[in-house]
């Protein structure tokens, strides 16, 4: 109980609009807005029904609007907010450049007088060093000839050490490589022997089962002939009991799907007149008004546009809260059937009104066509449930947003 009112709030946002004379009722994910009067059709001061609609109409698309404009305003602030804060970065990051660049000028003009003497100094230590590196120069030569001959008698030395060890080192190789190839093919003869002696036991205990089957199909034959006698007499006494079995199924079944139907899943209706006969001999009114608007909040005209007057069910209440309150869209392509005892259609000021409407639950449920560029062949639905008392006239304005 408690999980189904809290869906019931979350679907309908209602705000009170007493101090209008009305009720403004927001469905969010319908996109729906109504706005509904009820008054007593006794009551010769309040007989206006056309000035009611147009001022609830007016709200209506006023909230509409609203909605609308609201959207809008937050995504220009949004865009205002983040062009400020780029505009604000970069006043910083050129005066921090600017910064930057007069440092930078300051430094250079340093470094300039720095390198000048730096290269005074380098010029003085490069004739010394050059005296310095001949002297040094003749010395090296003479050490490197030297060198040179000690190097050539270790390589010599180096080159035979590792030819000895490589010579000694594939030796080793080879004799394991002998010992390897001895070792496998041991492994591989007492494999072949395993198996083998596995392939006789399994043929072995496949001969025994055969036999043994052979034996049990032997005694089951045995059996089955034993048996088809009496099987035979019995035939037609079991035939006789499963026909009256299954004719008091059916029955059974007949009986069940009287009580019950399962109500099809489905998002679509199917509406046909109902086989009670409308009489219009009830003392309250139902008036209505009904406005499509765009996304962007424009009023659009709708074709095939008819308003039906379904009494309450468990079908149409099923439809209602599962599909309709939710936006859902069936998963199946079968249609609901719905019995309607009224229908009528929008006259030129998109209004309509049933009379003679005995008291009781209705649902109110206006079907059109949705525009081509929207989507074809697809019906689109406003509803709502109204409870009508005696001596009341009921006036609502429906609102949807595609």
């Amino acid at each position: 109980m408690l999980h189904k009112t809290l869906l019931l709030f979350t679907v309908l946002v209602f705000s009170g609009c007493l101090e209008r004379g009305f009720d403004l009722t927001v469905n969010q994910t319908t996109h729906t807005i109504t706005a509904t009067k009820t008054v007593d059709t006794r009551d010769t001061k309040n007989t206006n029904t056309q000035k009611n609609i147009d001022k609830m109409n007016i709200a209506v698309l006023k909230e509409q609007k609203e909605n609308t404009k609201k959207k809008t305003q937050k995504i220009t602030e949004t865009k205002q907010t983040e062009t400020k804060q780029t505009e604000t970065k970069q006043s910083k990051l050129e005066k921090q450049q600017e910064v930057q660049k007069e440092n930078a000028k300051e430094a250079q003009e340093k470094r300039d007088i720095l390198l000048e003497k730096q290269s005074q100094e380098k010029e003085q230590q490069r004739i010394a060093a050059e005296k310095e590196r001949k002297i040094l120069s003749d010395k090296a030569k003479l050490e490197q000839i030297e060198q040179e001959k000690k190097e050539q008698l270790i390589q010599t030395i180096k080159v035979k050490k590792e030819k000895e060890a490589l010579e000694k080192q594939i030796a080793l190789e080879n004799l394991e490589r002998i010992q390897k190839n001895k070792e496998e093919k041991r492994i591989l003869e007492r494999k072949l022997a395993a198996e083998k002696k596995r392939q006789i036991e399994k043929e072995k205990a496949e001969k025994a089962v055969l036999e043994k089957k052979l034996a049990e199909q032997k005694h089951a034959e045995e059996k089955k002939l034993a048996l088809a006698l009496k099987a035979k007499e019995d035939a037609a006494e079991k035939m006789r009991q499963k026909k009256i079995a299954k004719e008091k199924a059916a029955q059974v079944r007949k009986i069940k799907e009287k009580k019950k139907k399962p109500l099809p899943l489905t998002e679509s209706l199917v509406f046909r007149q109902s086989k009670q006969t409308y009489q219009k001999f009830g003392t309250s009114e139902i008036h209505g008004h009904v406005v499509y608007m765009t996304p962007t909040g424009q009023e659009i005209g709708l074709n095939h546009t008819k308003i039906y007057l379904v009494p309450k069910n468990t079908k149409i209440d099923y439809w209602y809260e599962n599909y309709y309150l939710k936006n859902k869209e069936a998963s199946t392509s079968v249609n609901m059937a719905v019995d309607y005892i009224n229908a009528t259609h929008l006259n030129v000021e998109k209004n309509f009104a049933f009379y003679g409407l005995a008291t009781g639950t209705y649902y109110i449920i206006i079907e059109s066509s949705y525009p081509s560029s929207i989507a074809k062949n697809k019906k689109v639905y406003i509803a709502k449930k109204i409870n009508v008392e005696k001596y009341k006239k009921i006036m609502t304005v429906f609102s949807k947003k595609l």
